[in-house]
């Protein structure tokens, strides 16, 4: 049986209602979610190292500087501050993020990396929900070597030549002399000649 021309208006009037009251509720949710606040902040990295410059292969790398934040007239540390580390390995990733850390309460950073391959290493303050992304900070090149002067390769996986007794562990960046604690146990990717060629390589000395 045919509907009659009342039913379907009655119908459609119910069908536009529906959709009325499903506008209305999605705009009540929309209403209900608070919008995203813009950062006001402007930041910058005050200062910037990268190195050293040249470092044998599993040397350490460390990246540092300050970031800032301007308030009441002036810039000030920036203190838990978002810093983003990007490198660039010689032209082939640019600004490929490979960590983020936290500045301290005088907005200094720092933190290394373990040397494989020749690169430029950039950092960024990051955005947050008060906080403006800084511009990219000076660019430091850090050139890595397979051999240089008071440096060796293992002779052994636990072992360095005799000349080059000194390990230098890549995981912890620490080196360890022979007679110290842990020298026996630690299994080197890189041998040094001296105290002074680990510290050039950007190793720190075992305090045990």
């Amino acid at each position: 049986m045919a509907s009659s021309p009342h039913a379907v208006s009655r119908h459609a009037r119910s069908l536009t209602s529906l959709a009325v009251a499903g506008v209305l509720a999605l705009a009540g949710l929309a209403a209900a979610v608070p919008a995203q606040a813009t950062p006001t902040v402007s930041t910058r990295v005050a200062s910037m190292t990268g190195g050293p410059s040249t470092v044998v292969k599993y040397g350490q790398i460390t990246v540092a500087g300050s970031v800032q934040k301007y308030t009441a007239g002036a810039w000030r540390a920036s203190a838990s501050a978002p810093v983003a580390v990007y490198f660039d390995p010689a032209g082939t990733a640019p600004d490929a993020l490979v960590r983020t850390v936290r500045s301290a309460t005088n907005g200094s950073f720092s933190t290394r990396f373990t040397a494989t391959r020749s690169g430029v290493w950039t950092v960024r303050s990051a955005a947050t929900t008060t906080l403006k992304a800084s511009a990219v900070s000076v660019r430091r090149t850090v050139t890595v070597v397979t051999s240089r002067a008071g440096t060796a390769r293992p002779s052994s996986p636990w072992t360095c030549p005799s000349w080059a007794p000194i390990k230098g562990n890549a995981s912890s960046g620490i080196f360890h002399r022979p007679g110290q604690r842990y020298y026996a146990v630690t299994k080197p990717e890189v041998c040094f000649t001296s105290s002074a060629a680990a510290v050039a390589n950007g190793y720190r000395a075992s305090k045990v």
